[in-house]
């Protein structure tokens, strides 16, 4: 006769169970009270995926019937959901603590990188920044981030040099400085090895950033010009922000449920999208694109969740009315069309954007996006060497 159970659940993937036959096995085949018997066989895990991997797998087979308070989720909603689910559970606790601690010294490592990209760095440095041993810390990094340690300054000094070229009439010399290159030679000859050509040659060649073109109706002409104080932001970065339709959707839920808050409206936080590269010039995957909500000192960066600071300085601000698919477009014609023509140069800060509104209470054509560009104005005209 079949033995019932009462509130047990599976400590790997959550599902209930409600009889012995659907328990785990141990290694001398006794029942696992622990674990279902689709997790757990003969003493063993019936798969080594990471807790992604098992959401991911998971959300695959929805088949419509996953509901809460009566409503069909959807797999974002699902994700979400397992999300925070899973980390309770005993499978998955003790390697969802050393998981989030790992985020939070990568985290560390990539501001303390992001403030010193213009310096000499030493990996055992980053590693003493992370807490973790050298030997470690570079499998750790390369494993989160998916490039070592010494590649990812490199693209990062390299795409700074491109975007600088394109957008400023800076010297090589000044570039170099700001790169944390030695030298316009050592500039010089890092950019050939990677790019093929010199830096002078590409800078007089189009580029995507320099090729004029008609500004669109939508777009706004002229910024106002706000000078801002440092603010804090916790983040949450947006994983394949050009491949996946629901990728900010998904990084803004985990980062509200973290916050404890509901989203916009609300007269408390700003809600900013924070952005580290220029789509056309870093490779899509790498791209750094980070949601953002203001905080106080009291909330601590936790596992993914890190703590950025937004430079202070003075900035163009544009205030663009439409659908944030257009946003690309703005900033292209803010490139292209009015840094050229202004008495302004792009500041060595990050970019980003702050939502007045939200698409969950207006049309796409009402949205509200204030578009912030870090700026200074020009004293000279650099002569190119």
């Amino acid at each position: 006769m079949e033995q019932t159970i009462t509130e047990k659940v599976c400590q790997s993937c959550g599902m209930p169970m409600a009889a012995t036959e659907h328990f785990g096995t141990n290694t001398n085949g006794s029942p696992s009270a622990d674990y279902c018997c689709f997790c757990f066989k003969q003493g063993d895990f019936t798969h080594n995926m990471s807790m992604e991997e098992t959401i991911e797998n998971s959300i695959g087979y929805m088949d419509g019937s996953e509901k809460t308070d009566g409503r069909t989720l959807t797999k974002s909603e699902a994700a979400l959901k397992m999300h925070i689910q899973l980390p309770t559970l005993k499978r998955w606790a003790s390697h969802e603590i050393t998981h989030q601690e790992y985020f939070t010294a990568i985290n560390r490592v990539v501001d303390y990188i992001n403030e010193h990209l213009n310096e000499s760095i030493n990996l055992y440095d980053l590693a003493g920044v992370a807490n973790i041993s050298g030997f470690h810390f570079h499998r750790i990094f390369k494993a989160l981030m998916n490039e070592s340690p010494g590649d990812y300054i490199q693209r990062l000094r390299l795409e700074k040099a491109i975007f600088k070229l394109q957008t400023t009439q800076q010297t090589l010399t000044e570039i170099a400085e700001q790169t944390g290159y030695q030298s316009p030679h050592a500039l010089s000859k890092a950019f050939k090895k990677r790019f093929g050509i010199s830096p002078s040659i590409f800078r007089v060649q189009p580029s995507d950033l320099t090729v004029p073109i008609d500004e669109p109706d939508f777009l706004p002409v002229n910024p106002e010009f706000k000078k801002l104080v440092p603010k804090e932001v916790m983040t949450v970065r947006v994983i394949d922000p050009f491949e996946k339709e629901d990728a900010f959707i998904y990084a803004w839920q985990k980062l509200t449920h973290f916050m404890n808050v509901d989203g916009i409206p609300d007269v408390t936080h700003e809600y900013i999208s924070l952005s580290r590269d220029v789509s056309t010039i870093t490779q899509i995957d790498h791209c750094r694109r980070y949601v953002c909500i203001t905080a106080n000192s009291e909330i601590k960066p936790k596992g993914e969740f890190g703590k950025q600071t937004i430079a202070g300085g003075l900035y163009a601000v544009f205030t663009y009315q439409g659908a944030y698919k257009n946003l690309e477009s703005l900033y292209c014609s803010i490139y292209r069309n009015w840094i050229p023509n202004s008495s302004y140069e792009l500041r060595d800060v990050a970019f980003f954007e702050k939502y007045l509104n939200t698409p969950d209470v207006v049309s796409q054509e009402e949205l509200l996006t204030e578009v912030y560009i870090p700026v200074s104005q020009c004293l000279k005209m650099n002569v190119l060497k």
